[in-house]
């Protein structure tokens, strides 16, 4: 189980006991999401791994953004050359009206820069809004901080861009083929919420990478809000592992408790060990923790997953650190 990283300290390997660090889109707590910039300043903190989203343009190039609506993430809403490209968009079962990376070119998305999705509680990174550009999936491979490293690849909402021509899965292909990351050092790892777009990327791209299915407890059928043994036993015959929301980790917090952070854990990571599956959680926000930073991180800490998706990597590492 486990990926092979390159810790801060040199050890070059998930250290016994304790949970790897990912860098959740980057270390998003700090600069805008999915750029260049905040993958470096994750590995700088000591991230085992950043996390990023890939969706594609209208000519076929896979971009870094978490979904194909680009006005929470970038200046394109200001942008009065693009005024006419804002319409409704149907994804995922949401409709909203924005500006959707399919309906622009690479060229296009180049002139736009991004921003903070979240800016009323993350207004020291909102200060770096209008500095970044929008990178694509190869200014990632390239770059120098990269090497070495971990790469965790999402591919988001690739069925629903199968069916507009624009299929990610034989892209992100392409675009590894042409690559010299391995020679580089550098260790993928894909992921997506779609079982299907799972196995046709491992059927694309073959033995270069880890495969890890991605779910949570709003995606379970509503009559078993729980993964069930089957689907572990699916995914422990064909992919590495699988990454599932916090909740799916505790069960639900006690009447005699209401106020607890979470609930008691629940036996689901011990299930996924038992069939040699690593288990991944997300997302780890420092400001989410209802009491102090080190019980909150403490208490994922004790669920025993083998990584940790964290929008402030440093904070998680010091205390797993701490925790040795």
């Amino acid at each position: 189980m486990g990926i092979t990283t390159s810790h801060s300290e040199g050890s070059g390997a998930q250290v016994a006991g304790r949970p790897l660090v990912f860098g959740h889109r980057g270390a998003s707590g700090y600069r805008p999401e999915n750029t260049l910039q905040a993958f470096e300043l994750a590995f700088e903190q000591g991230a085992d791994a950043i996390e990023c989203d890939l969706v594609p343009t209208k000519d076929g190039q896979l971009i870094l953004r978490h979904e194909s609506a680009l006005s929470d993430t970038t200046n394109v809403a200001s942008l009065p050359e693009f005024a006419s490209r804002r319409r409704d968009g149907h994804f995922d079962g949401d409709t909203m009206n924005d500006w959707f990376c399919e309906d622009f070119t690479l060229a296009e998305i180049q002139t736009l820069f991004t921003r903070e999705r979240l800016p009323e509680s993350r207004s020291g990174s909102a200060k770096f809004d209008g500095e970044f550009r929008v990178p694509t999936v190869d200014d990632l491979l390239a770059a120098d901080f990269a090497a070495g490293k971990t790469l965790i690849l999402e591919l988001k909402h690739a069925a629903h861009f199968a069916e507009l021509g624009l299929d990610p899965v034989p892209m992100l292909a392409a675009v590894l083929a042409k690559s010299d990351f391995a020679a580089r050092g550098i260790h993928v790892i894909f992921e997506t919420f779609d079982l299907q777009v799972l196995t046709d990327l491992k059927a694309a791209c073959g033995a270069i990478g880890k495969y890890v299915f991605l779910t949570e407890r709003d995606r379970l059928p509503i009559e078993n809000k729980n993964i069930v043994s089957a689907l572990l036993d699916e995914l422990a015959g064909n992919f590495d592992g699988v990454s599932v929301d916090l909740a799916l980790l505790f069960d639900a917090v006690s009447d005699s408790n209401p106020e607890a952070q979470f609930g008691e854990p629940n036996d689901l990571v011990a299930q996924a060990h038992k069939r040699g599956l690593a288990i991944y959680a997300w997302t780890a926000r420092a400001e989410d923790a209802k009491y102090s930073i080190e019980e909150y991180y403490s208490a994922i800490i004790e669920t025993n997953v083998d990584g940790i998706f964290a929008d402030q990597p440093d904070l998680l590492r010091d205390v797993v650190v701490g925790r040795a």
